[in-house]
């Protein structure tokens, strides 16, 4: 399985992307969609909640983390983990915004900005995902890249205040993100010392 990132990765950014754009237009497709949050029914309330935990920047650079870290066991992990999420988010910016230009009937073009961002950013993402295996200091901090990168998107670019789900999100969000980050530096200590 020399090759798998050809196939992970923009598997990664087809089920990052794909669904992103679905829950966004849940409300649209049952008619709720000039409705105000707080007014929209169960379903709509349900796929708000995705759509902020798949929306969110920090779940974007897990992704290309997750795919680094999956493809990184063989010869040179960090060049392939770079590739992996440099693609992953590169397919999933593609899936989302022609998934939202048909949703939206326009015939825009993909953002640019997004598209340089999976550029510039994918590659670092995938490499931190290679880190990970590494023993020691440099594979501890990796590991803690992703659920600081959640709780601090939490903070920094919180759910919008008018969202019944909103704070749900962010207590979920941060709980998990504490969570991961006690049990990466319990098991990363616990390996160091045996």
């Amino acid at each position: 399985m020399r090759y798998r990132w050809i196939a992970v990765a923009p598997a990664a950014g087809v089920l990052l992307g794909g669904g992103a754009a679905l829950v966004n237009h849940v409300p649209i497709a049952l008619g709720e969609g000039g409705e105000a949050r707080a007014d929209r029914g169960f379903w709509s309330q349900v796929a708000e909640f995705g759509s902020l935990i798949l929306d969110s920047g920090w779940l974007w650079a897990a992704a290309a983390v997750a795919v680094g870290w999956l493809v990184s066991d063989r010869a040179r992990p960090f060049l392939v983990a770079a590739l992996a999420g440099c693609v992953t988010l590169l397919v999933a910016t593609l899936v989302y915004d022609g998934l939202e230009n048909y949703y939206f009937s326009q015939g825009g073009s993909v953002q640019m900005f997004w598209l340089a961002g999976s550029v510039l950013l994918g590659p670092p993402l995938g490499m931190v995902g290679a880190a990970i295996r590494r023993p020691g200091p440099v594979g501890t901090l990796a590991a803690l890249v992703v659920p600081a990168g959640a709780a601090l998107n939490m903070v920094l670019i919180p759910p919008p205040a008018d969202s019944l789900v909103g704070r749900p999100v962010t207590w979920l969000v941060s709980a998990a993100a504490a969570v991961a980050a006690v049990l990466v530096v319990r098991t990363r200590w616990s390996a160091a010392r045996a």
